[in-house]
């Protein structure tokens, strides 16, 4: 398959880009992929998508083995998954807590501020992960996204609106839930010094 793409492309600087891509990432994305699809060919198919892609998207590709790189083309390809699942089975959504591979778990963490959230995008559905990370991660426009992931940008932008709402809920649930915690401790801990006086 590989030469197959390499004959699309122009330079032989953009070839060696490809090439390395391929090489580095095709069997990581059949691993995805086939996790999700369960079926080999299925997932070949999908991965073909995420190459074909990447095809079109080359020149935003800066470094081939770096955790940028790695987790789009993982986004891609579940994507790609996605789509073809909804095509095939003629069902609304894929059940994706069977099948997240999350490249994004090794990002840095920050202060404990960005920790809350980072929390709380990571346990969001791919649905809504996959585009908030290509936009505020990855920093892609909404027209890239769109492309990358097949949809129309008014469907990235109601899916990156979507995604804040549910963050900031987790966010806000985990505080309510934080200060719940912290209050029982406090009366149960001025209960037992009552006791002792």
């Amino acid at each position: 398959m590989l030469p197959i793409y390499l004959a699309i492309i122009e330079t032989p600087e953009d070839e060696d880009k490809f090439e390395r891509l391929y090489e580095t990432y095709r069997k990581l994305l059949f691993f995805v992929a086939n996790k999700i699809l369960k079926d080999d060919y299925l997932a070949e198919d999908a991965v073909h998508n995420t190459f074909l892609k990447v095809l079109e998207n080359l020149e935003k590709i800066n470094e081939v083995d770096c955790h940028k790189t790695c987790s789009l083309l993982v986004i891609i390809t579940r994507n790609n998954c996605i789509n073809m699942y909804n095509r095939q089975k003629n069902h609304p959504m894929l059940p994706l807590d069977e099948c997240m591979y999350t490249e994004e778990n090794k990002l840095l963490t920050y202060d404990e501020n960005a920790e809350e959230v980072m929390k709380a995008v990571l346990e969001l559905p791919e649905l809504y992960r996959g585009p908030l990370t290509l936009k505020y991660v990855q920093r892609f426009s909404n027209k890239e996204i769109a492309d990358m992931l097949d949809i129309s940008e008014a469907n990235v932008r109601k899916r990156l609106e979507r995604a804040k709402k549910m963050v900031l809920k987790n966010i806000r649930t985990e505080d309510v839930l934080n200060a719940k915690t912290f209050n029982q401790k406090d009366v149960k801990g001025c209960s037992n010094q009552s006791k002792s006086v």
